[in-house]
């Protein structure tokens, strides 16, 4: 979608590269007739509002998702849990405290995927195949870590985390019965079997990537035909095992003006289900793109979502916990296979490895000496300073430690003659 189809059509996609996904003459030239629409609509940026804004209607739609994802009567102690973490830390923010409990955990269980997406945020991750990945028994002791710092939640990613075969027994080392489990997935491998699996090891909630409401645009995206319809038929499979879906999807240049996103939308207010938007950052295979909102784009979004109670923001909002913006390493931690902790799993600043330091020590020194100690704005989608410092970097590597970038932040204020985190100066 973004100038000629002989050249480039969406997102650095060729038109080789539909003839890869989709084989037919009849298939290649319906997808091109939407991607020519998508391409229109994107030029023309014009704001598509097709339902009013219903305010009554949007705070009792947003009162019920909050209460169905994220209490979960049927586990012991977790609602008490809970609500003692929110309370306590919205005590802490009043009283002005910085001091924060830990909301949950992350862990990318594997960088393998059946996949290779437009935007994949590890697409250019380390993956040493020579590094040792975790085993069962170290996942236990960062659960067991987490919790004493008032961790409740813990979820599986990946690459696919569904390519790990010991999902099920990572699963059961996050405590299910005690704690919310969720699974983020493409839902290629998403199967009865499964899902039947995740309900009887206690995930709460699977996350399923959408890219777009228009099928042809979703698996052009995902590079696979027919992984539309696998979500949908998940989708399903989840509501049969009793199993809640969010989707997830991320907003660019090139689809927020669309039909496709305003589908998904339309989609996750029909069906109830909570829609995740994640702004597109210059990481992984979208490196360098030109897909990331500015400041206008950010403006025409919040007009767009607006009447959608469903549509969650995921930058740039209140963090569960009390205060406004990024809630990493203040409330969420990340781990790579390898037991390596960052602030997010598109932040790809290394704070130190489990393996060699208590899970506290590195998050203590992360919360001192980054960025990642106060609520801001999303670091990759709205800090401009930031950007400049990490995108510049990652031009160089895959990723950074805590001295690298600090060194980097401190060249940059120098050249630029500026103080960016006066914190980190005291």
């Amino acid at each position: 979608m973004i100038a000629k189809l002989q050249n480039e059509v969406i997102s650095g996609v060729t038109e080789e590269e539909i003839r890869k996904v989709f084989k037919t003459p009849q298939e290649i030239e319906c997808v091109k007739k939407v991607l020519r629409q998508a391409e229109e609509e994107s030029l023309k940026k014009e704001i598509k509002i097709i339902r009013k804004v219903r305010p009554l209607y949007n705070k009792l739609s947003r009162l019920r998702w909050m209460f169905h994802y994220g209490i979960h009567w049927t586990k012991p102690f977790y609602p008490f849990r809970l609500a003692r973490n929110i309370l306590l830390s919205r005590l802490y923010v009043y009283l002005g405290k910085k001091k924060f409990i830990l909301r949950g955990c992350e862990f990318d269980i594997t960088f393998k995927c059946n996949f290779t997406c437009s935007h994949c945020s590890t697409a250019r991750l380390d993956k040493d195949i020579n590094k040792k990945i975790l085993e069962v028994d170290e996942y236990k002791d960062i659960v067991r870590q987490a919790m004493k710092l008032g961790a409740t939640s813990f979820g599986l990613e990946g690459g696919e985390p569904f390519m790990h075969k010991g999902w099920g027994e990572i699963i059961e080392a996050c405590k299910g019965k005690y704690n919310h489990i969720l699974i983020s997935t493409n839902g290629w491998l998403f199967n009865e079997k499964i899902a039947k699996k995740c309900s009887e090891l206690g995930v709460d909630t699977v996350n399923f990537s959408l890219d777009n409401g228009i099928p042809e645009i979703h698996d052009l995206f995902r590079k696979k035909k027919g992984s539309f319809d696998k979500v949908m038929n998940a989708i399903k499979l989840c509501r049969k095992y009793g199993i809640k879906v969010i989707l997830n999807t991320v907003v660019h240049k090139h689809n927020l003006y669309t039909e496709g996103f305003i589908k998904i939308l339309e989609f996750g207010d029909r069906e109830k289900i909570m829609v995740h938007c994640l702004f597109a950052k210059s990481i992984g295979n979208f490196k360098g793109n030109s897909s990331m909102l500015d400041s206008e784009d950010f403006k025409a979004f919040d007009k767009i979502v607006e009447p959608y109670p469903y549509a969650f923001v995921h930058h740039d909002t209140q963090a569960a916990y009390g205060a406004h913006g990024c809630n990493g390493t203040k409330e969420m931690m990340q781990f790579t296979p390898y037991g390596d902790i960052m602030n997010c799993a598109n932040m790809h600043i290394y704070f130190g490895n489990v393996r060699e330091e208590s899970l506290a020590q590195i998050r203590n020194r992360a919360l001192k000496e980054t960025p990642f100690g106060e609520y801001r704005p999303c670091f990759l989608a709205l800090d401009k300073d930031f950007m400049n410092v990490y995108y510049t970097q990652l031009e160089k590597k895959s990723h950074l430690n805590i001295n690298e970038f600090s060194h980097a932040l401190r060249q940059y204020e120098k050249k630029h003659d500026k103080i960016v985190y006066p914190e980190l100066h005291n």
